[in-house]
């Protein structure tokens, strides 16, 4: 028996997929690279599955790029997976992005599309969700609940996405008429355990009855937390997320959130990459809408 073809494309471990043989072989030649900064938060699978729904139908394939753990080796993208045989890239990865587009403006004319999760590159192809409106929703259905002290949970330097929804936050407190003194900024990255940390600085200050963390993963972190320490949730405080993973709904008690459209996000990358693949102009949506999930993890606000 013939031995299979087998073609390896010498990347690391957090490269996927690593070898073809055989028949696939071929969609090495057909494949989109994918820049994402974490595969830990349950966001960038749902993503990836969004965008290779778009891409297998038309013979494409997905490549991935793990940020996260190959921050100190992204030479290797550079040099090799970038340019080496990919028909596109799609970016998803803050940090990271402008150094790859201004490193592929000298070497290749590799087509490319940004997610709002990546660096702000002035005139490049975007798609992103309107993350304004997500953070406004949160807030009105927070104040209406007549909640007048807040704590915005999220980190020092955020991504793009989320520096528009930390903006819409303080945006909308601002519109109800809340004074910036009755908002605290509690630091904290963007993982679980780090949102349990933060329980501690929250209840230590004075007032706050509704906590907002800027993602999912910082609230539930935060209900474990002040479950720890003794405190309730939504009696004492009232915690908001946003994303709508897939364990808001399985938390206790489940998480109010907004929900992002995740995979209408991926097909909508895999779609822009695709147009332009084939020499089009990709014609961009809108901001794609979002919608606020309000479960048990939010209450009318109780004070002393």
């Amino acid at each position: 028996m013939k031995e299979a073809d087998h073609v390896d494309v010498g990347v690391p471990n957090n490269h996927y997929p690593i070898t073809y043989t055989g028949r696939y072989g071929p969609q090495l030649r057909r494949s989109i690279g994918v820049v994402v900064p974490t595969l830990m938060n349950p966001f960038f699978p749902k993503l990836l599955s969004g965008v290779a729904e778009t891409l297998q139908p038309a013979g494409y394939y997905t490549e991935v790029f793990n940020a996260e753990l190959d921050a100190m080796d992204l030479d290797h993208l550079l040099t090799r997976f970038v340019p080496a045989v990919q028909k596109g890239l799609i970016l998803c990865a803050p940090k990271v992005t402008t150094r790859i587009v201004a490193e592929m403006a000298q070497t290749t004319a590799l087509p490319y599309v940004l997610t709002d999760q990546a660096d702000d590159i002035p005139g490049a192809a975007r798609i992103s969700v309107d993350d304004t409106a997500g953070a406004g929703q949160v807030v009105d259905h927070l104040v209406g609940l007549g909640h007048k002290r807040f704590a915005i949970v999220c980190p020092p330097q955020l991504p793009f996405n989320m520096a528009t929804r930390y903006r819409g936050y303080l945006d909308a407190l601002a519109r109800h008429g809340i004074p910036s003194k009755a908002v605290t900024y509690v630091s904290a990255p963007l993982t679980r355990a780090a949102g349990e940390a933060a329980a501690a600085q929250v209840v230590r200050l004075p007032s706050i009855t509704a906590i907002i963390a800027i993602d999912d993963d910082l609230a539930i972190g935060l209900l474990k937390g002040l479950a720890r320490l003794g405190k309730r949730v939504p009696q004492d405080y009232s915690v908001a997320g946003y994303d709508n993973t897939d364990l808001a709904a399985y938390v206790t008690p489940e998480l109010t959130t907004v929900n992002q459209p995740v995979m209408a996000l991926g097909h909508a990358v895999a779609a822009c990459i695709l147009a332009q693949i084939a020499g089009q102009t990709p014609a961009l949506p809108a901001p794609l809408p979002v919608q606020l999930q309000i479960r048990n993890s939010t209450a009318r606000a109780k004070f002393d």
